[in-house]
């Protein structure tokens, strides 16, 4: 009776908590997208430079990257500031306009209230990596209004090709509650798409589909490879980490200058939706979205890497409508769903995305998809800590 009190309790807790932060997150990112000013893009390099003078605290340096390394068994950090540090220094990056994410921040955030309140019980590392995927789930799930998602997500983010199933239960509760509660407690509004019709099926129609595949393939490719070289690129200059946290803003202020990059300030949730509208121009918004995103991830501001992403995957695969003769909202819908989760090497939650956001009629589409960019994309997606099953096929690359 005292576990199943205990795991009451966690659940409580992990989910109202997490789905208050998600909520009192999201209404900071909306304030600060109403009323961000085209000064404040000044600001870039004093928050490169705060967030470097802050690391001397051991909390401010962690990520996703360390709660993946907390289930592989390795000793956790932690620290009551973690939730509130991820959140304020996140606001910042966008207020400036960095082109960085929610979702890692909201994962984070989950993960951290859940570590933090399994450490103030007596229970076994087992039942401590169960709520800290049930954390991670609720994060997720409350910061895009996708529980299905987000309980896989949590599930499957440890190692590429397993389900933890014993934290199912768990997982799938909290996400829930989160979303709920973040839906019905505090009046969360998530943006609406439309739902997606499936194309007539043909052997014409599976050959466009692993075109779309190849395709997301190589842009995530490029986007994870431009990241990495340019965090190594930025690591190695001779300087000191003041002075490249300077140069990292003044570097982010002189590429937004350029008028084709005034899109690509900040989260741009506003844009998520153009791709499915009629007569949809593409243009090279998607090479400009990318371009920003990489370089603000890979210089060190705060933030996730999903929205930029879903805005990258939708706007490039609709640009494709004439060349493969499908519906732009269809390839919209593919690009959205399957670059980011192709990255994130989660495939199962890539498809409950694409029926909670899209409709159920394209799931194996999203399915497909996801798993051609996780094999294609290379071994190592956005978390580096994440392992592959020991039965899966090896990757040459």
């Amino acid at each position: 009776m005292r576990i199943w009190g205990i795991r009451i309790l966690l659940w409580a807790i992990i989910s109202f908590a997490s789905g208050s932060v998600a909520s009192l997150f999201l209404w900071g990112l909306q304030l600060i997208a109403e009323n961000r000013q085209t000064y404040f893009l000044l600001g870039l390099p004093l928050v490169g430079l705060l967030l470097v003078w802050i690391r001397k605290w051991s909390f401010t340096i962690l990520g996703t990257n360390d709660l993946i390394k907390q289930l592989h068994g390795e000793a956790s950090l932690t620290s009551i500031f973690q939730t509130p540090f991820t959140l304020a220094s996140t606001w910042l990056s966008h207020l400036v306009g960095a082109s960085v994410g929610r979702e890692g921040a909201a994962v984070f955030m989950g993960g951290s209230i859940a570590n933090a309140s399994t450490e103030q019980f007596n229970i076994s590392k087992e039942e401590k990596s169960i709520w800290l995927r049930a954390g991670m789930s609720a994060g997720f799930a409350a910061i895009f209004g996708t529980p299905w998602a987000g309980c896989f997500f949590g599930l499957e983010m440890k190692e590429v090709g397993k389900i933890h199933f014993r934290s199912f239960f768990a997982c799938l509760s909290s996400a829930f509650a989160a979303n709920l509660v973040s839906l019905h407690v505090y009046g969360t509004k998530h943006v609406l798409y439309p739902h997606i019709l499936l194309p007539e099926i043909t052997p014409v129609f599976w050959a466009k589909l692993a075109l779309i595949g190849l395709f997301l393939a190589l842009i995530a490719r490029i986007y994870s490879r431009l990241e990495s070289i340019i965090s190594f690129a930025s690591d190695k200059l001779p300087i000191q980490a003041y002075q490249k946290a300077i140069l990292a803003g003044l570097i982010l202020l002189a590429l937004f200058q350029f008028p084709e990059f005034q899109e690509s300030i900040g989260l741009g949730s506003e844009y998520l939706r153009r791709p499915f509208e009629e007569n949809f121009n593409a243009g090279y918004f998607a090479v400009e979205k990318l371009i920003a995103t990489c370089l603000s991830v890979g210089l060190g501001f705060k933030g996730g890497e999903a929205t930029p992403l879903f805005l990258i995957g939708a706007h490039a695969t609709a640009g494709l409508t004439q060349i493969l003769e499908l519906p732009g909202p269809f390839l919209a819908a593919i690009g959205f769903t399957c670059l980011y989760m192709g990255l994130t090497k989660t495939p199962i939650a890539a498809m409950c995305m694409g029926v909670e956001l899209f409709g159920y009629d394209a799931w194996f589409c999203y399915l497909i998809v996801t798993i051609m960019v996780i094999y294609l994309a290379g071994h190592k997606g956005i978390f580096n800590s994440q392992t592959w099953a020991n039965y899966l096929p090896k990757l040459p690359f």
